[in-house]
C-alpha cells in the first residue's frame, strides 16, 4: 500500500496542470505502469439551460432552468472501454463484465456494470492516477452533451441521417445492419462541439445523481456504495429508438441492475 501511494505521488506531480489544459484540450492520466488512462477532454464552465426546452418531452424533463457550471472539468472523450476495464480488473482482481460474444469487444463500451461497480471503478482509476475521478452528475452531463446546442439532439431536432451518414447508433438512427444489434465499437460516430463521441445511443451512461421526478440540476452527486437510491442514466443506447437519445430525456434505474445496453464515461476534476 505504501508502495501504491508513492507512485500515485509521482504520477500526481507527473499529472498535466489544469492551468496548462484549455476547453478542447485532450489529455491521459498514467496508471501505475505507466500506461495511458482514458481519454479525456477538458470542458468548459458555462451557462445552459437544463430539461426540455423545445417542448416535446416527458414530465420529469420539466422545469427548464438556467443553470451555471463554473468550473472547467475533464470528461472522458469515450464511454469506458472493454479494454480500460480490463487493466482495472488486472489491477483489483474484479471481474470482466459479460461481452455478449460480440467480436472486438476491447474497442466496445463496456456493459453488464452496475452503478456500484462504476463508481468502484473511478475511485480505482483516482487512487492509481492521484487525480478525482467519478461519475458525472446530471447537470455536468447534460451540459457536456449538449455543448452549447439547445436542439432535442446536439446536432439538431431530427435523428436521421445527412448523406447517409448517421449521427449515433441505435435502432431507428440508420446505422449499419452489421452492428443493428450489438453495441458499435467507440468513435464510429461524429463527435459533439466539446469532442465527446457517442453522447446519444450506444450505450446508456450511468450518472452519479440520484433520480428525482422533477429535475432542476440541484442533484449531487454521491459515492457511497451503499446508497441503494435510484440512480439516472442518459444518452439512450442501441437498442433504443431516437426519441431516447434527446439531450434532456432521463431514466431512472436501480444502482445494483445491470445490462447489454449499459455503461459509463468518467468524469476527471480539474484543480
Amino acid at each position: 500500500m505504501r508502495v501504491t501511494a508513492l507512485l500515485a505521488s509521482l504520477l500526481l506531480c507527473l499529472a498535466p496542470s489544469a492551468h496548462a489544459l484549455n476547453p478542447g484540450d485532450t489529455f491521459h492520466d498514467n496508471l501505475l505502469d505507466g500506461t495511458p488512462g482514458p481519454e479525456l477532454v477538458v470542458v468548459p464552465a458555462g451557462t445552459f439551460v437544463i430539461g426540455d426546452s423545445v417542448g416535446s418531452g416527458n414530465h420529469n424533463e420539466r422545469p427548464t432552468k438556467q443553470l451555471t457550471l463554473p468550473k472547467a472539468f475533464a470528461m472522458g472523450v469515450y464511454e469506458v472501454s472493454f479494454a480500460e476495464w480490463r487493466a482495472y480488473s488486472e489491477a483489483s482482481g474484479k471481474p470482466v463484465p459479460n461481452n455478449e460474444g460480440w467480436g472486438l469487444s476491447e474497442q466496445r463500451p463496456v456493459m453488464h456494470v452496475n452503478w456500484h461497480q462504476a463508481q468502484a471503478f473511478c475511485q480505482w482509476l483516482s487512487q492509481v492516477t492521484g487525480q478525482r475521478y467519478r461519475l458525472p452528475t446530471e447537470a455536468e452531463w447534460e451540459y457536456a452533451a449538449r455543448a452549447g446546442s439547445s436542439s432535442l439532439f446536439w446536432w439538431g431536432d431530427s435523428a436521421a441521417p445527412v448523406n447517409e451518414q448517421p449521427f449515433a447508433h441505435c435502432r431507428g438512427c440508420g446505422t449499419s445492419s452489421f452492428i443493428r444489434n450489438k453495441t458499435a465499437l467507440r468513435g464510429q460516430f461524429a463527435p459533439n462541439a466539446f469532442g465527446l463521441y457517442d453522447t446519444a445511443g450506444n450505450v446508456w451512461e450511468w450518472t452519479a445523481s440520484p433520480y428525482s421526478a422533477t429535475y432542476d440540476g440541484s442533484e449531487q452527486h454521491s459515492a457511497r456504495l451503499l446508497d441503494q437510491r435510484p440512480r439516472v442514466v442518459r444518452g439512450g443506447a442501441w437498442n433504443s429508438g431516437p426519441q431516447y437519445l434527446r439531450s434532456s430525456l432521463r431514466d431512472p434505474r436501480q444502482a445494483d441492475q445491470a445490462s447489454y445496453s449499459l455503461g459509463f464515461r468518467v468524469l476527471r476534476e480539474l484543480n
